[in-house]
């Protein structure tokens, strides 16, 4: 008798199971495609790009023509440096002049590198409005606008490590001064032009996609 009654009290202490519990079981396959179900509607409701999507990337493309007039400057600097390097391996004691020299590879070295990471920051923001990207004709056009911009950066590496190319091998052609420190500041300038390229090519890809989709 007891053990019936303790049997009944369970049975009407336990609270009913609760909705939830069911409606939470979900696979995570089945989110994730629910999720992109969602965002394909909410691109099919849309017949052109967004405004502020247009404004984001024509900033991009006027951010971009800023790294070309940094990569102008810094090249302006660098090509300096060939008459710098002249005048100093032409005295007899060059090592004050050429300690000045040192630094400004230093500086050089750093605005190369600055506007690596720009790019790839720049090359994430193309990213994200590729995700929003939609046919349409005045995107196209601000895709083309970006393309050229990138182009132009190109362009101005390209001169730049010419001239970062020309300082390296005058300082390699001084064979008698033997400043390892010197020597290294030479051609870690021109190790981090070259690896500008990397960011170039990286935000011409994401560029030239956004382009593709907004066709």
């Amino acid at each position: 008798m007891r053990t019936a009654l303790l049997a009944a009290a369970l049975l009407l202490g336990s609270a009913p199971a609760s909705a939830n519990v069911f409606t939470e079981a979900r696979l995570w396959q089945e989110r994730y495609f629910f999720d992109a179900l969602l965002q394909s509607r909410d691109r099919a409701a849309r017949v052109c790009a967004d405004p502020a999507l247009l404004d984001v990337v024509k900033t991009l493309a006027h951010q971009v023509a800023q790294q070309a007039l940094n990569i102008e400057q810094i090249q302006a600097y660098a090509k300096a440096q060939i008459d710098n390097l002249k005048f100093a391996f032409a005295q007899q004691n060059p090592s004050a002049s050429l300690a000045v020299i040192q630094n400004n590879f230093t500086t050089l070295s750093r605005g190369s590198e600055q506007i690596r990471n720009n790019l790839y920051y720049l090359t994430a923001r193309a990213r994200l409005s590729s995700s929003q990207a939609l046919p349409d004709p005045k995107l196209t056009e601000m895709a083309a606008l970006l393309i050229a911009q990138i182009q132009n950066v190109q362009l101005k590496l390209n001169t730049l490590y010419l001239d970062t190319v020309a300082v390296a091998n005058a300082v390699r052609k001084e064979t008698w001064y033997a400043d390892d420190f010197f020597r290294y500041s030479t051609e870690d300038l021109l190790s981090a032009v070259v690896s500008v390229q990397d960011s170039v090519y990286s935000v011409y890809n994401a560029s030239y996609e956004l382009y593709v989709l907004s066709k």
